[in-house]
Order: structure tokens, then sequence, then C-alpha cells
């Protein structure tokens, strides 16, 4: 690798770290075979630069942010569905039994004593028990032995948690709020909603997101069902990188906000890709002409 100022890579690496740097040099080393008999072996490539790998960084720290910026969109959102859509039922239907899948709250297999509702109850209570912000101490003191209703609880619920509760909510319900985001199938929209999770998370602890492939990969709608996603429903590679989950984002959103400038600063950030011979914007699943697709219209 070209280190060009060895004073400055020292500056970045005592500011970043050698091994989280060391995940955007990757690509740069040498590399024999491909797919499952890849090697990637310990040199790098001829005109590797120093400065290469700290602009692909950059790169993706502000796509993060980008991120971000989306899934807190439908992060809030869907909370405010999740809460009307169970408020319906009562004000706690979040602890009702009844108003939740019987899948839910059926003993987890291997003995747990535990079951997926009960786990998520007891997270949920001990997180709202500790929490440090007004309404939710107000609350403990006014109201010491009661639980707080739906809509007080689901202030803090993260994407993690409330992308759980989705998935133990009754068929209809589910349908429903999939049905207003414009998603087919509450089957899909769970799966979407892990993966964005996942995303979330990502982003959340700084982690490379850039090329990295969706550790949840999400069910895609045939072309019939969303046109506007039609575009990439063959091509596997696109739904299980990068480009996949910012399609549902930009999909989500136009439902969410459609006025929204997101899907323009989407497109000029990635346009901003550091040219390279290595690096190429088709790695992280983005077909050629993608910024011409409807979704990105």
């Amino acid at each position: 690798m070209v280190i060009s100022d060895d004073a400055l890579a020292q500056v970045y690496l005592n500011r970043i770290g050698y091994y989280r740097l060391s995940g955007y040099w990757f690509p740069y080393r040498e590399s024999t075979g491909s797919g499952p008999t890849l090697v990637v072996g310990d040199r790098f490539r001829t005109g590797t630069t120093f400065t290469d790998v700290v602009a692909l960084y950059v790169f993706d720290k502000k796509l993060r942010l980008l991120m971000l910026d989306v899934l807190e969109r439908i992060e809030i959102a869907l909370r405010v569905q999740i809460t009307l859509e169970l408020g319906k039922l009562g004000p706690h239907a979040h602890r009702d039994l009844v108003a939740l899948h019987p899948n839910f709250h059926r003993p987890s297999a291997g003995g747990s004593a535990e079951s997926k509702h009960q786990k998520w109850l007891r997270l949920h209570d001990e997180a709202f028990a500790r929490s440090k912000e007004d309404f939710a101490k107000h609350f403990n003191t006014k109201y010491p032995s009661e639980y707080p209703p739906i809509w007080i609880a689901a202030e803090l619920w993260d994407f993690g948690a409330m992308s759980f509760l989705y998935s133990g909510m009754r068929k209809p319900a589910q349908d429903a709020i999939a049905d207003l985001f414009g998603v087919p199938s509450f089957k899909i929209m769970e799966t979407w909603l892990r993966a964005l999770n996942v995303t979330r998370n990502i982003c959340a602890h700084h982690s490379r997101l850039w090329n990295k492939p969706n550790a949840v990969p999400p069910k895609w709608p045939t072309p019939g069902e969303c046109p506007d996603l039609g575009h990439i429903a063959s091509d596997n590679h696109a739904k299980t990188r990068l480009y996949g989950i910012a399609c549902i984002c930009a999909y989500l959103l136009k439902t969410i906000n459609p006025n929204s400038s997101w899907v323009g600063r989407f497109k000029s950030h990635a346009a901003t890709l550091p040219q390279s011979s290595v690096i190429k914007i088709a790695s992280a699943g983005f077909p050629a002409d993608w910024d011409r697709a409807n979704i990105w219209a």
C-alpha cells in the first residue's frame, strides 16, 4: 500500500483504528479464485493507496448517516401504526394474549421457560422501569403498580422490539399494517422489518455498511405486486446487498413521506463513491442504470 504521508496515516490509524480500517482495504488485497474458492492474500493490489482506503471509509460513514435518516422515519411511522392497530383492542393489547397470535405466547422450543411474548414483555418492562425519560419516570411515580398503556409504552420500543412485536400480532392486524405501507403481505413485511433492523444496528454501531451482505435476506414481491421493485425481482445479488435495502427504504418512504428529499440525496451520495479500479458500485448490488428505475424517479 502506498502511504504518501506517514504522519497523516498515523493520525487516521489512531483516530479510527487499524482493525476498523482493515475492513475497507480488504477488497484491495490480491486474491485468487472466485466464489467459494476465493482466497484473499496478504499483499495489496498494485497502486493501492492509503488515501483510497480513507476515502471509502468516509463515503461509508456518510452512507450510514443517510440510511439512519430514512430508517428513523420508517421506525416512527411503523410504531404509530402498530400502536393504533393494537390500541383498537385495548390500552394493554400488547400484553393481552387474546390480541396476539397464539404462536407468540406458545412455550418456546427447547424447554425454555419463557414464550416469545413473555421474553418480549420482560425486556420491555425492564427497559421502562429503568428509563430516564421524563414521561416514563412520571408514569412510574404516579402509577407505581400499573403498566403503561400502549401509546406510552410504545415510545420506548426500538426497531428490534417493534419488529419482533409485529411478528407476534394476529394476521389481520399484520395485513392491515402491511397494506397501509403498500406491502403485498405480512410475510414480506416481516422479513423487511428484520432486514431493516439489522441494517439499523449496523449503522447505529458504526460498523461497515458498504458492500456487506444482508444477514437476513428480505422476501421480494413479484413485479406485478410491486412494479417499482420489479427491476431487481430476479437479481439475487441486488436483493441481498445494500441496494435491495435502499430500495425497500425508498419504497416505504413513498407512503410515509412522498415529498421527502431522501431519494435525491441517496442518489447524489451514491454518485460520490470514490473512483477506483477495484471498488465498483455494482458490488453492493447496484444494477446498471439503477438511478433510472421508477423507484428512484
